[in-house]
C-alpha cells in the first residue's frame, strides 16, 4: 500500500492484528520509531512490545517470555534482529509462527536492501522461515518502478498494490534557486517569520558535514538551532533530542536540522515548515520529507532550493554520496553498476523536477500514480465510501505551487502571491482564491 504520511497506514496494520489471533510482527527501521509505536499502543492498553540491541539480556528474556505465553499482540523488530549471532533468539523468534508479516516504511527495502542495510533485502528468506505467513508492505514513497523492485525482494511479485493520491494539498510547494552560499541567509529568514514562532520547522541536509556548517551559520546569524544526525551521541541522546521536538520533554524544541534519519514515521502534527537545503537523492525521498509538514491538515510549506543546473553541486555531492554508499556494498561488479546507475536515475529524476517549468504537484503525482484515470470505481468501492467516507466536504486550500501560483518569496514576506488571472487550471489543482497568503 502506497498512501500519504499521515493518512492511517499504521491502522490498516494495527487493526487487523488485534482482530486476528496469534502474533504480528512488524518490521521496522529504526529505534526511535518502535518506541514511538508501542507507546501509543501501550497507551491503548493494546499488549505489544519491541526487541533490539538497546535492551538487555534480562530485558529480551522477559519479553520472548510473554512472547512464548501469546500474551504480546504486535512486535516490533528491525530486519537485522533475524540474523543476529544468538542461535537461540534466532530459534526463539522462529517459532513464533506469526499470523502476519508487516514492512512498514516498505521504501527501504528497496533504498537499503541491497547496500545500506542487506537485511532489508533477505526478507523474503525471512518469511520462509516463519512459515511464509501473509505479507502487507506500507509506504507513504514509492514510486511505480520502486514498487515492483520491493515486490520483487519481498517475494510477492504478484501481490494486489494499493495506491492512495499520495498529494498533500495543504502543503504549498516551492521550488527556489538559490546559490549554496546564500542558503543559510535566507533559511535564517525563513525561521525568523512571526507566524511561525510556536510551530514546527524542520530543516533538511544532505549530510552531517552540511549540517554542522549550516548550523554554524545561523549561530552567526542568531538563530540556535539544535542538529539531529545518526551519529549524535548516544541512543539517549537522540531520544531525547527526539522528545524535545516532540514536546514530551524540556526545554522544548520547535525549530531543528536534520538528516533524512530524522522523522520518518514520527507523528508532528503542527509542522508548518520543512526547508530542503538541497534536492532529495530521490522523488521518494523528497516526498518523505517534505510530507512531515501539514500531518495536521492544516496549511503549511515546503521549500526545495536548487541551483538550477543539471551539472551542480547539488547534483554532484549527492552522486559523490551515491558512489560512497555503493562502493561499501559487498556486491559483484555488475551489481555495483547496476546500483550506480539506479541512483544515478534517481537524482537526476529529482534535479529534473526542481528544474521544470510545470506543476510540480502534477509532476509528482504521476510520478506515483501514472497519469490520472478516470476509470469509474468498483460497486464495492463506492458501496465503501457511501457507508463509511466523510460526510463533510474536503477542504480546499489556495496554494499549489511556485509555477501555478507565480510565488515570488521575499526576505521579510512568506507569500503573498498575485496569481495570473490569464492562467488556467491546466493542472488540476485545488486553487480556489486568487489571492494567496500563506500567514
Amino acid at each position: 500500500m502506497v498512501s500519504p504520511t499521515g493518512s492511517g497506514k499504521t491502522l490498516c496494520f494495527q487493526l487487523p492484528a488485534v482482530l486476528r489471533h496469534g502474533l504480528t510482527m512488524v518490521v521496522s527501521p529504526s529505534k526511535t520509531l518502535m518506541s514511538e509505536q508501542v507507546s501509543d499502543l501501550l497507551a491503548r492498553k493494546i499488549p505489544a512490545t519491541f526487541i533490539n540491541s538497546d535492551l538487555s539480556v534480562e530485558e529480551k528474556q522477559t519479553r520472548f517470555s510473554l512472547l512464548g505465553r501469546g500474551a504480546i499482540k504486535l512486535l516490533y523488530l528491525a530486519p537485522e534482529r533475524f540474523f543476529v549471532r544468538s542461535e537461540s533468539e534466532r530459534a526463539r523468534l522462529k517459532q513464533t509462527r506469526p499470523s502476519f508479516i508487516v514492512v512498514d516504511e516498505a521504501h527501504c527495502v528497496d533504498q537499503w536492501g541491497r547496500d545500506f542495510r542487506r537485511e532489508y533485502g533477505r526478507l523474503s528468506e525471512v518469511r520462509e522461515k516463519l512459515g511464509s505467513p501473509p505479507v502487507l508492505a506500507f509506504t507513504a514513497t514509492a514510486g511505480r518502478e520502486m514498487q515492483q523492485r520491493i515486490l520483487k525482494s519481498l517475494g510477492i511479485e504478484d501481490a494486489e498494490v494499493f495506491v492512495r493520491d499520495v498529494d498533500r494539498p495543504n502543503i504549498a510547494l516551492l521550488r527556489w534557486r538559490c546559490a549554496a552560499d546564500q542558503r543559510a541567509g535566507e533559511i535564517a529568514s525563513l525561521l525568523g517569520i512571526p507566524q511561525l514562532q510556536g510551530q514546527k520547522a524542520m530543516v533538511f541536509v544532505p549530510s552531517t558535514n552540511v549540517g554542522e556548517e549550516l548550523q554554524a551559520a545561523l549561530r552567526d546569524l542568531g538563530l540556535e538551532v539544535p542538529l539531529y544526525h545518526s551519529k549524535l551521541g548516544d541512543a539517549w541522546e537522540r531520544q531525547e533530542l527526539v522528545k524535545r521536538f516532540l514536546g514530551q520533554s524540556k526545554p522544548s524544541v520547535d525549530q531543528i536540522i536534520c538528516t533524512n534519519a530524522f522523522g520518518m514515521g514520527l507523528d508532528v502534527p503542527n509542522v508548518r515548515l520543512v526547508i530542503h537545503w538541497q534536492q532529495s537523492a530521490s522523488v521518494e525521498d523528497q516526498l518523505q520529507e517534505f510530507g512531515r509538514a501539514g500531518r495536521d491538515g492544516k496549511p503549511s510549506v515546503a521549500v526545495m532550493f536548487h541551483n538550477g543546473s543539471s551539472l551542480g553541486r547539488d547534483v554532484s555531492r549527492l552522486r559523490f554520496m551515491a558512489e560512497k554508499a555503493v562502493e561499501a556494498a559487498q556486491v559483484s561488479a555488475l551489481d555495483l553498476t547496476q546500483m550506480l546507475e539506479q541512483r544515478y536515475h534517481q537524482i537526476d529524476e529529482v534535479n529534473e523536477l526542481m528544474r521544470a517549468q510545470s506543476c510540480i504537484r502534477l509532476a509528482i503525482s504521476e510520478y506515483f500514480q501514472g497519469p490520472k484515470s478516470t476509470r469509474r470505481p468498483s460497486l464495492s468501492v463506492r458501496i465503501l465510501n457511501w457507508a463509511f467516507g466523510a460526510r463533510t466536504k474536503a477542504r480546499r486550500f489556495h496554494a499549489c505551487c511556485d509555477h501555478c501560483d507565480k510565488a515570488e518569496i521575499g526576505r521579510r514576506d512568506m507569500v503573498g502571491y498575485q496569481r495570473d488571472e490569464q492562467k488556467g487550471d491546466a493542472c488540476g489543482c485545488r486553487r480556489v482564491d486568487h489571492q494567496v497568503r500563506f500567514a
